[in-house]
């Protein structure tokens, strides 16, 4: 009421056409004056008309570090933006495609069901290229004690047999990450899906 009673009097003591504007200090201070002091160079104003209305809204000048303050705003309010609307297009999804939390269950099954046979597989090649590494070590311990020459496709299939287990060890490592992965991507979509449906059957 006070500052409303402040307008209008400086309202009707001010030509009809003149302008009152309204501002604040660096101390949060509000003022109002017929023409904008010093101190008021750069900093938003508003410009009233005599009956206290508002004419027009100035935007202050922005110094370095408030227009650096200012874009990284935008830029969080952006981000902020974007991930909403990428979990709106997730539950939507989510949604759509399964009607009860068992659903995802036996979804991330058939997920896990594949990777498990990939698993299974490189599991038996292993084993029968470790035992026909284990004959090679053999053939070879048996050659160094009877001091015979090791013959040259020993020590080429033994070094290829290497490099195979390697690589089926690094399949089945990498076939047991997904599957990590594949169990926290379902449990985390039934989780949601249960806190959007309230359902847990």
């Amino acid at each position: 009421m006070r500052v409303l009673f402040w307008v209008m009097i400086f309202g009707l003591a001010l030509p009809a056409q003149a302008a009152l504007y309204k501002w604040v200090d660096v101390q949060g201070r509000t003022h109002y004056s017929d023409t904008l002091p010093q101190q008021a160079t750069g900093r938003a104003n508003v410009e009233l008309d005599k009956q206290g209305l508002t004419v027009r809204q100035n935007a202050g000048t922005m110094t370095p570090e408030q227009r650096q303050l200012h874009a990284a705003e935008q830029a969080r309010l952006q981000q902020e933006l974007q991930t909403k609307t990428e979990q709106k297009r997730r539950d939507t999804a989510l949604l759509n495609t399964y009607t009860t939390p068992a659903e995802i269950d036996l979804a991330r099954d058939r997920n896990l069901e594949q990777a498990k046979l990939t698993i299974n597989s490189n599991q038996i090649q292993l084993r029968q290229i470790r035992a026909r590494q284990a004959q090679l070590d053999q053939q070879m311990a048996v050659s160094a004690r009877d001091k015979r020459p090791i013959p040259a496709h020993v020590t080429e299939t033994r070094d290829a047999n290497a490099r195979e287990i390697v690589r089926l060890e690094g399949i089945i490592a990498q076939k047991r990450k997904e599957m990590t992965g594949t169990r926290a991507k379902f449990d985390a979509d039934k989780a949601r899906f249960i806190e959007l449906t309230g359902t847990t059957r």
